[in-house]
């Protein structure tokens, strides 16, 4: 092919440029996980956590619900506890502020008022107060 056409037009790329693209490749790749890591990580909205562990009707305009609340030591929070009826309507609904705690997680007892018979208590929402 090469005496009926000729060489191919353009050069060639030796070894080691090819491999010093790979490694910049590569450098770039680890920069780019770490950065990554470190916005998700070690901001502390991205760490909240909540589990709602109990709740219990009292009656049928109030309930209790406890919840575990975990986040990175020192931040304040708000969260929003909702009671729902059997038909999945909102009858209940709280927002409580939890003040910066040295402990990464805290267990949390919220009184609720509602206007039905509740069927379900949940933490729903948790964010960071600045």
């Amino acid at each position: 092919m090469t005496e009926r056409y000729g060489a191919r037009p353009g050069r060639s790329i030796d070894d080691s440029t090819s491999n010093r693209w790979w490694w910049l490749g590569v450098v770039g790749l680890v920069i780019g996980v770490i950065v990554f890591w470190a916005l998700t990580s070690l901001t502390p909205d991205a760490t909240i956590e909540t589990q709602t562990a109990r709740f219990g009707v009292e009656s049928d305009t109030h309930v209790t619900v406890e919840s575990r609340v975990s986040v990175q030591p020192g931040t304040p929070l708000a969260c929003a506890v909702e009671a729902q009826n059997d038909r999945n309507t909102v009858v209940g609904w709280k927002v409580v502020e939890l003040p910066a705690s040295a402990e990464a997680h805290q267990v949390v007892r919220v009184d609720l008022e509602t206007t039905q018979r509740a069927t379900l208590v949940q933490m729903r929402e948790c964010w960071v107060i600045e």
